[in-house]
């Protein structure tokens, strides 16, 4: 009796066990990023021929061969390189790559190659694989460095780009933000002066002695004092009964009647049909600020500019051209905070009057007024508050009205946020009620700002405000500004035109902005608005205004952040300034038949003489494919069908056992028989 069922039985329970071996690999690495699943194949072993095969002869058919089968054997174990799900990890450096191409990975003397692109930085910052260290490969031969201790120089702006649209319906004319109060100011008393506590004995000096007066108090010096019609102008107070005149009294009798504030100017005018006034030995620098009001023949004009002590410009012309010898100030420029209708308790040296508000262009005003005219004191009258205001604003300008109004105006036309608050210091001995302030415009149009960042050669930011205002058809004029504390800056543009169909035309002036920092450093920043007749940057509809910067070319000082890497493999350093740095491309490969690498653990594969050579690529070229950063590609078995294979495999065991079984049994039955 023939055993070759016993040796085919033994032969199926040995490929058995190797199916079941590589079922139990494959459900094992389930979870192994990049694994490949792999499938026996089987083949049959040599036939015993009882009977060959004979051709047909004469009359007779041929006649088939007579074969029994010994077994099987394994004929291949294949790996599946079929494409695994890809799944995400927000990791910058875990890559997959998406098609037929393989990682390059090396130890200095022998290469590898992975799908499992789970990467990470050495001590020296090369890109290593994170279960063996070996380093990742690029496109330069070495392994990619990552500059983790770069730092980005800052660039200073040199362009900036402008898009957006204009308002064409806006109205041509300034418009200024205006702060006045509900209600104005007045003086106790009567007439444009106060009488003095005391009385005082001038002699022929400049020198003052009074009797029971309060000089400290009740005046400062510039102020003027009238002693039966004699005006001087106190030039220093030494205490409250001593002061110096610029010049001395002719009538030095004993006199009681002191006044002051009449704020008669020195000298004459002679004013013509013109905002210009010219004097005649008069002291308009040292007697006047910008902001006062003068009267000549009953007519009030205020101050716009003071040129020199000769030479100022007023807001309106005078219509009495005739030789003017009596010019006065206003009364209220010279009033004292205490002789205001709206005190309540006199204020005393040392108390403090707190300013807090906002200037044109959105910096905060802070700032503390302390009464008394000694050292490190501010003054006591209602002109020395103004005046204290106007210095306190950058951006606007602080005046008294003819109505007692104490006033700011921005200094800029457009839009603002223009604020002011007066109130008394919390450990004052005096009291003044403020009225609260309310904005207004001037003017007779609109005027569109927008701010533009720029970057100087430090990398440091500044912004830039643009303010776009309608001159006529079509033309706009460019004013540009930045807070004091950070420069200064003016236009080199005299303005910008717009054709018939809205779009842009062109510009008048060089199409810039100079700007001079604190240190006195100058940038020039040219001002791109985009190409002439197109709409490809500033526009002139109807509509809401979006003027903005959409670009420019500087930026500051970056710091390395992170890594990323592109579809092509270019691995790229971010910076937090928004700059990128390519550090390398990643090396992959590819193989003729990537079924035929050997295996070496760790994911790692090294080719044989059935995979081919190497083949030296870059993503996306053929069929290498595209790497994706932040995710890795999972293994690629089908749970579902392993198990399936497995139930199928452990059949053809019990099958085979049984096989075994059976012919043992009918063995033991022969042996039998013979007995």
């Amino acid at each position: 009796m023939s055993t070759s069922s016993l040796v085919a039985g033994i032969s199926g329970l040995k490929t058995s066990q190797v199916s079941l071996n590589v079922i139990g690999d494959n459900l094992a690495n389930l979870n192994t990023n990049g694994f490949k699943a792999a499938r026996v194949n089987f083949a049959s072993e040599l036939s015993q021929t009882m009977r060959s095969a004979l051709a047909p002869s004469g009359g007779l058919g041929g006649r088939n061969p007579i074969q029994v089968g010994t077994g099987t054997k394994v004929s291949s174990i294949d790996r599946d390189f079929s494409q695994g799900n890809m799944t995400p990890t927000g990791r910058p450096l875990d890559l997959a790559i998406e098609g037929d191409g393989f990682f390059l990975l090396s130890d200095g003397s022998q290469n590898y190659f992975t799908r499992v692109g789970s990467f990470n930085l050495d001590k020296n910052n090369d890109l290593v694989d994170s279960g063996t260290g070996l380093k990742v490969q690029g496109t330069s031969g070495v392994a990619i460095n990552v500059p983790v201790n770069d730092t980005q120089a800052g660039k200073a702006t040199t362009t900036t780009q402008i898009a957006g649209n204009l308002n064409s319906e806006f109205v041509s004319g300034a418009v200024n933000h205006v702060l006045s109060p509900s209600s104005g100011y007045s003086v106790t008393g009567t007439g444009t002066s106060r009488v003095l506590t005391g009385s005082i004995d001038p002699t022929a000096s400049t020198s003052v002695t009074g009797v029971g007066t309060a000089f400290s108090t009740e005046l400062a010096v510039g102020d003027k004092i009238n002693v039966n019609g004699e005006i001087r102008k106190v030039t220093a107070i030494g205490s409250n009964t001593a002061l110096t005149v610029d010049a001395a009294f002719t009538d030095t009798a004993a006199d009681a009647a002191l006044t002051a504030g009449t704020g008669v100017l020195t000298g004459s005018i002679d004013p013509a049909a013109s905002t210009t006034v010219t004097g005649v030995g008069t002291a308009f620098t040292t007697e006047l600020a910008v902001g006062d009001t003068i009267t000549v023949s009953g007519e009030t004009r205020t101050i716009s500019a003071i040129a020199s002590n000769t030479s100022l410009t007023v807001s309106a012309a005078f219509t009495d051209n005739a030789n003017d010898t009596s010019v006065m100030t206003d009364s209220m420029a010279v009033a004292g905070l205490n002789d205001l209708a709206l005190n309540t308790t006199d204020y005393v040296a040392g108390d403090k009057i707190n300013i807090v508000g906002t200037e044109h262009d959105g910096t905060t005003v802070t700032a503390s007024f302390t009464y008394g005219t000694g050292t490190g004191q501010d003054g006591i009258t209602f002109g020395s508050l103004r005046d204290f205001v106007s210095s306190s604003f950058g951006s606007a300008t602080a005046s008294i009205d003819t109505s007692g109004n104490l006033v700011v105006t921005a200094d800029q036309p457009g839009q603002s946020e223009l604020i002011l608050n007066l109130a008394d210091g919390a450990s004052n001995t005096g009291a003044i009620t403020f009225n609260s302030f309310s904005a207004s415009t001037t003017g007779t149009g609109s005027v569109y700002v927008s701010s533009i960042p720029v970057f100087d050669t430090q990398g440091s930011s500044h912004l830039i405000s643009l303010s776009y205002e309608k001159t006529g058809s079509n033309t706009w004029n460019v004013t540009p500004t930045m807070k004091a504390a950070e420069g200064s800056v003016v236009s080199n543009l005299t303005g910008i035109t717009f054709n018939g169909n809205g779009s842009f035309a062109s510009t008048t002036g060089t199409a810039s902005v100079t700007i001079t920092y604190p240190d006195a450093t100058t940038q020039v920043v040219a001002l791109d608005f985009g190409t002439p007749n197109t709409f490809s940057g500033l526009t002139q509809f109807g509509g809401t205004g979006s003027a903005a910067a959409i670009s420019q070319d500087g930026y500051e000082e970056g710091f390395f952040s992170s890594t990323s890497t592109n579809p092509d493999g270019q691995v790229v350093a971010l910076f937090t300034n928004g700059k990128t740095k390519n550090v390398g491309q990643l090396q992959l490969v590819t193989f003729s038949n990537p079924a035929g690498l050997s295996t070496n653990g760790n994911n790692l594969l090294s080719p044989s003489l059935a995979s081919g050579s190497a083949v030296l690529k870059v993503a996306q070229s053929g069929r290498t494919g595209s790497i994706l950063s932040g995710v890795l590609e999972s293994s690629n078995v089908d749970i579902a069908e392993e198990f399936t294979k497995l139930i199928v495999s452990q059949r053809a065991f019990q099958a085979n056992s049984r096989t075994i079984t059976t012919t043992d049994e009918v063995l033991q039955e022969l042996v039998n028989i013979v007995r």
